[in-house]
């Protein structure tokens, strides 16, 4: 294998007949004549020198001794160029023997660029040199020239040899390769020397095992071992090709052949490991890794390197077979050890293999002048081959027979096993029964806590619910999952509300059923405590629903993560048209007005009930209902919607939110219609819960209640006090403007802002009664609330002000002013720990706050008891 691997030789017995053929030569006839002695050497390209000229140096034998070369002064920046010489002499009756045959040379290899001269012509060439470089590589085994019958001449013939090669290259002809020398002889017997017949059935042998064990990996792709060996024949079967006489039928250029050889021997040994490794140890082990990490290197740097660089690669490579053949042994000693049954049997063929190996490695890299690579690798792989093949018989025979004994009571076995799968079917059918009775039970206490329609002379409200899970017991036919619609009247200070809830519990069937009930009861009881304790009727709606979200958190929370649900809570003032809402991850609430159905909400502000921390985060939602406006919420099972399966079979749910607003426009918000084009638009893959109300009357703030004698306000005169902040002018102008008219035709526009300057002037007490009005005719306007809180402060009254700065802060929870004066009101009424915590979201809003600074001096000083104010 040096310089180009060592060549796969022919068999013995050729090399035993051309033995023969040489030693009765000069008795039979002249030809073949043996080249391998009598040489000249000199240096440079001398065609016409004459061999007497003193240049011309003697030695015994080919290859060229390497002491020769040294005597002699070659350049180091440019091709090393010599020449060969010998004398043949060629008798009249050989020039005879030439009339029935033609006359031709033989020469094992040239190292790499190449002449050949016969009597002064040139009869063959290999490689190119110009300008000083070689532009392409000629080395070549088996260089068979033909020389032509007029250049032979009877007496003395000679035979010139060029060679180049590029400094630090080897620069040589062999002397022998297969075992076969260079030799003058007929045309027909140095074309025997071609011949590959065996060699080329093997490599196809060699093929067809590689991919009959390739076939064996797909089918069972868990015994690996397949598929190494698979790749260790295939890459052997392209060695031995490559390393035959038929590649130069591909005309490759011999240095890029040169590396592709070395990029696969590389790896036929790392391959050979992993086999081993995985056919008796059912495993990679970490020295076989750390080889095929080794292999993998050379064989990336090939590609990039010079042939001297390849060279040393190569030799590099020689040295660590050795140790791969060591470690070899290891792997089949230890499985031998263990008495591994098809060990025993692939011993005597891997030692066959490993020692043909060695032998040809050693050969190779040329250690002892009388052995040469002779090719026994690929006749001892075929001794390793038959030991596999005999394995896999085998295999085949032990499963063959096992499957024989399992059909002897393979009908016995039949009856047994489907008794077994009778009597786990009539478990199973039992356990349905009894889960079924399960599921029926909850069903019930779910129903009466379901409630979808609800009407009045104010607002409808229509719902439909459908359960996933459908199931039957006895002659019901039930359905049960974990959405839930609850939906009532109750009153509020003195105003009438719509409360609901709609709720999608964690969890399919049972579980998500035990969530909605759990909900179910608790809203309920929340809902039964409002209606009958008059400390719940008297509490805002922003704060009612505060408190309720926070009794179904800390509900929740008990669960610890086990059990959560995403629900929509709701409040609608039924006069004012005020809608108040919470989201915890429900899907986004859309509004219908006017043909046209968009969402009312753009980002989540809450997770599901259940989750640590919910209440901090708590903001509490408010939308202004117009007559004929219809609001439309509902569970997530109106999005999971089944589209269809692609061509994997992976099913296609759909993803788009907005598909909901289609669906509601083109039913024009009619809720059954609504549900069939959900249907129609993809299958129902999750419970389906969905509210519909619609406000029917118009809202209090849109009704007349007078016009300042039709009079634009605020008009310019009260403006321009504004602008100026002339307070107290514009009091005494509003005041003026507010006798023209009784109290009830005033517009708000125009209570507020009297109230407004009220309180700039220091009027308190006129400013509160005009805010308390205010807020209770039209709640939706928060700087109302925020100025009225203010006032209740200054009067001592902290108990209304908090109230009120409450529903502030839940609406606004970042209004900073409100939190820090939120703070000191709950001071005053000593809930100390309630006013530190407003400090901090204080110190997050303005860590410089000059309010929050005040307060917190307070903290150290007694605080006068106005519990009772």
């Amino acid at each position: 294998m040096n310089n180009g691997l060592t060549e796969h030789r022919k068999t013995f017995r050729y090399r035993i007949l051309l033995s023969i053929l040489l030693f009765v030569s000069t008795e039979l006839f002249a030809f073949p004549t043996v080249l391998t002695k009598d040489w000249k050497l000199s240096v440079g390209k001398n065609v016409d020198l004459s061999e007497d000229d003193p240049i011309w140096k003697k030695f015994d034998s080919l290859p060229i001794p390497k002491e020769i070369l040294q005597n002699f002064s070659l350049p180091e920046d440019s091709p090393h160029t010599i020449t060969l010489l010998r004398k043949i002499e060629i008798s009249k009756a050989e020039i005879e023997e030439l009339n029935t045959d033609g006359l031709s040379v033989h020469f094992p290899l040239f190292t790499n660029v190449y002449e050949v001269f016969f009597n002064g012509d040139k009869v063959g060439e290999g490689g190119f040199i110009s300008g000083g470089r070689i532009l392409k590589n000629g080395f070549k085994r088996h260089v068979i020239l033909t020389i032509p019958e007029n250049k032979v001449r009877i007496g003395e013939n000679e035979i010139r040899v060029v060679l180049s090669a590029d400094p630090g290259e080897e620069l040589d002809a062999y002397a022998s390769f297969d075992s076969t020398p260079p030799l003058l002889d007929l045309q027909s017997r140095n074309a025997e020397i071609l011949s590959e017949r065996s060699t080329l059935m093997l490599l196809f042998l060699y093929l067809f095992v590689g991919f009959y064990h390739f076939l064996f990996y797909f089918k069972r792709p868990q015994e690996k071992y397949n598929l190494f060996f698979g790749l260790f024949s295939i890459l052997l079967s392209a060695y031995i090709y490559l390393r035959s006489n038929s590649v130069y039928e591909l005309n490759l250029d011999p240095f890029l052949q040169m590396k592709m050889e070395y990029m696969i021997v590389f790896n036929i040994p790392t391959f050979f490991l992993l086999f081993l490794d995985t056919f008796f140890e059912s495993r990679v082990s970490s020295i076989s890794r750390f080889y095929q990490f080794f292999a993998v290197a050379l064989t990336s740097l090939i590609p990039f390197s010079s042939r001297i660089v390849c060279v040393f690669l190569l030799q590099v490579w020689q040295f660590s077979v050795l140790v791969f053949v060591f470690y070899s042994l290891y792997i089949m000693f230890r499985a031998l050890i263990r008495k591994n049954q098809d060990s025993v049997r692939l011993f005597a063929g891997f030692i066959i293999l490993i020692v043909s190996a060695i032998t040809d490695l050693i050969g190779s890299m040329q250690w002892f002048p009388f052995l040469e690579n002779y090719g026994l690798l690929k006749y001892g792989f075929f001794t390793f081959e038959l030991g596999i093949v005999f394995i896999l018989a085998n295999r085949f025979l032990r499963v063959h027979n096992e499957v024989e004994e399992l059909n002897l009571d393979l009908d016995h076995k039949v009856k047994e096993r489907t008794g077994q799968l009778q009597d786990t079917l009539s478990q199973i059918q039992e356990l349905k029964v009894q889960q079924d009775g399960d599921y029926f039970l909850t069903s019930l206490l779910l129903d009466p806590l379901n409630r979808h329609h609800l009407q009045n002379d104010f607002i409808t409200l229509e719902g439909f619910s459908r359960q996933k899970k459908h199931f039957e017991f006895k002659q019901w036919k039930k359905e049960i999952g974990g959405d839930i619609i609850i939906a009532d009247e109750m009153t509020l200070k003195d105003r009438r509300y719509l409360v609901f809830v709609n709720g999608d519990a964690m969890g399919k069937s049972i579980q998500g059923a035990g969530g909605a009930l759990v909900l179910g009861v608790v809203f309920r009881s929340f809902l039964s405590r409002t209606k009958t304790v008059s400390s719940y009727k008297s509490k805002p709606p922003e704060v009612w629903l505060k408190d309720c979200f926070a009794e179904l958190q800390n509900i929740f929370e008990s669960f610890d993560g086990s059990m959560l649900i995403s629900v929509v809570l709701g409040l609608v003032d039924l006069e004012s048209g005020i809608f108040y809402f919470l989201n915890a991850e429900h899907p986004w609430t859309v509004l219908y007005r006017d043909g046209v159905a968009s969402f009312i909400e753009d980002k989540l502000e809450l997770r599901k009930i259940g989750i640590t921390g919910l209440e901090s985060k708590m903001k509490v939602k408010i939308f202004f209902l117009e007559k004929g406006d219809s609001i439309f919420i509902g569970s997530d099972g109106r999005d999971d919607l089944l589209l269809g399966v692609d061509s994997d079979g992976t099913r296609l749910i759909n993803e788009d939110e907005s598909q909901f607003l289609k669906r509601i426009e083109e039913s024009r918000g009619d809720m059954g219609n609504i549900v069939q084009s959900l249907r129609n638009f993809g299958e129902l893959t999750d419970d389906l819960s969905i509210i519909k109300f619609s406000y029917l009357k118009e809202p209090i703030r849109f009704q007349s209640v007078g016009n300042l004698n039709s009079e634009r306000f605020p008009d310019d005169t009260y403006l321009k006090y504004l602008e100026t902040e002339n307070w107290e002018d514009a009091v005494y102008y509003l005041e003026n403007l507010k006798k023209k008219f009784a109290d009830e035709f005033l517009p708000p526009i125009f209570k507020k802002e009297l109230a407004k300057v009220y309180y700039k002037t220091g009027k308190y007490e006129e400013a509160l009664l005009l805010f308390e009005t205010l807020i209770s005719d039209f709640p939706e306007d928060v700087e109302n609330m925020f100025l009225a809180s203010l006032i209740y402060k200054r009067f001592n009254r902290y108990r209304q002000a908090v109230e009120l700065g409450e529903r502030v802060m839940l609406r606004e929870p970042e209004f900073l002013n409100n939190v820090a004066h939120l703070a000191e009101s709950y001071l005053f009424i000593h809930k100390r720990e309630t006013a530190i915590q407003l400090l901090q979201k204080v110190d997050q809003l303005d860590p410089n706050n000059s309010h929050a600074k005040k307060i917190r001096i307070q903290l150290d000083r007694p605080v006068p008891d106005h519990r009772n104010g």
